[in-house]
C-alpha cells in the first residue's frame, strides 16, 4: 500500500482532529511543570489562555508515521503490546481485549446494528477479528514484565490454569475474590485463546510497544530502552520525549481520539 492510499485509508480529516486533541498542558502557578517541555517546542503553535496549543499538522505527521510503523511490523507477523493504565480508558481497552484475543464482546450494553439483528451473527464477526499479534496491559504495569518475562510468564500461566478451573465456580456461587479480580485485570490481556485453551500472547519480547499514557509509566520506557524495543506514545506538552521512539504530540485524555487510534490498529491487522 503506497503512502497516498494509506493516508486515504486512515481517513484523517479536520473532523477527526476536532476533538480537543490539540490542547496541551495548562500550567498552574504552584505547579513545577511548565507549559511545554523544551524538546517538544517544534510541535506547538503557542500559548492561549494559559494552555499550550499543539500544531495539528505535526500531530498528523507523527500519527501517519506511527501507523505506518505498526502496519509494517504487523505485516511481518510482529507482536504489538498496547499499554494503558488510565482507569478512564479501562473499559475501552478491556472490550478491545475480549474482541481481539477471545473473539467475543462482553458489555452490559450491547447495541446491535440494523443489519446485524441476530447476536450470533455479531459474535461471528468478532471471531474474524481475533489475532495473536496484539496483547494488552489495561490495569496496572507490573515491574519486570519485559525484563523479567520468564518469571512473569509463569505467574500468567498459573493464573490461566486457575481461571480455567475455578472461574465458573466463583461466578455460579457468587464468591467475592478481590485478589483474583485484580490479577485478572493485570494478566487478562497477556493471554490468547487458542483451541479453547489460554496460551501466552507472546513468548518473547514484543516487537513494538504502543503506550497511551507515558507520563504515568516511566518504568515501561526504562524497560523498553534496556531491551531496545521501539515505543509509540501519546505525548503531553510537559513530558520529556526521551526514550520514546515515535512520539505523537496530542492530548492523551481525549477518549474519542484514543478510540479512533485503537480501531485503526485493529483494522490494520485485517489488511
Amino acid at each position: 500500500m503506497n503512502s497516498k492510499r494509506f493516508y486515504n485509508w486512515l481517513n484523517i480529516s479536520s473532523k477527526n482532529f476536532n476533538k480537543g486533541i490539540n490542547f496541551g498542558y495548562k500550567s498552574i502557578k504552584l505547579s513545577k511543570n511548565s507549559y511545554w517541555h523544551p524538546l517538544l517546542s517544534d510541535y506547538f503553535l503557542g500559548i492561549r489562555h494559559n494552555v499550550s496549543v499543539f500544531n495539528t499538522k505535526q500531530t498528523l505527521k507523527c500519527l501517519l508515521r506511527a501507523f505506518h510503523v505498526i502496519a509494517v511490523i504487523l505485516k511481518q507477523k510482529g507482536r504489538l503490546l498496547i499499554i494503558n493504565t488510565n482507569p478512564e480508558f479501562w473499559r475501552l481497552c478491556n472490550n478491545l481485549t475480549h474482541i481481539t484475543l477471545l473473539g467475543q464482546y462482553k458489555s452490559k450494553h450491547l447495541e446491535l446494528d440494523s443489519h446485524l439483528v441476530k447476536q450470533n451473527r455479531v459474535s461471528k464477526n468478532y471471531q474474524n477479528l481475533r489475532t495473536p499479534l496484539l496483547s494488552y496491559v489495561n490495569y496496572k504495569w507490573i515491574g519486570g514484565t519485559l525484563t523479567n518475562w520468564k518469571q512473569v510468564s509463569k505467574s500468567v500461566l498459573t493464573f490461566a490454569k486457575f481461571s480455567e478451573r475455578c472461574e465458573k465456580f466463583l461466578i455460579q456461587n457468587r464468591v467475592d475474590f478481590p485478589r483474583y479480580t485484580k490479577v485478572k485485570k493485570c494478566f487478562n490481556g497477556l493471554l490468547y485463546k487458542n483451541n479453547r485453551k489460554m496460551v501466552l500472547a507472546f513468548n518473547q519480547k514484543p516487537d513494538l510497544i504502543f503506550l497511551i499514557n507515558p507520563n504515568e509509566n516511566q518504568a515501561v520506557l526504562n524497560e523498553a530502552y534496556r531491551l531496545h524495543i521501539p515505543v509509540i506514545a501519546f505525548m503531553e506538552s510537559s513530558l520529556n520525549p526521551k526514550g520514546i521512539t515515535y512520539p505523537i504530540p496530542v492530548n492523551n485524555y481525549s477518549i474519542k481520539f484514543i478510540y479512533y487510534c485503537l480501531k485503526k490498529i485493529v483494522k490494520i491487522t485485517q489488511i
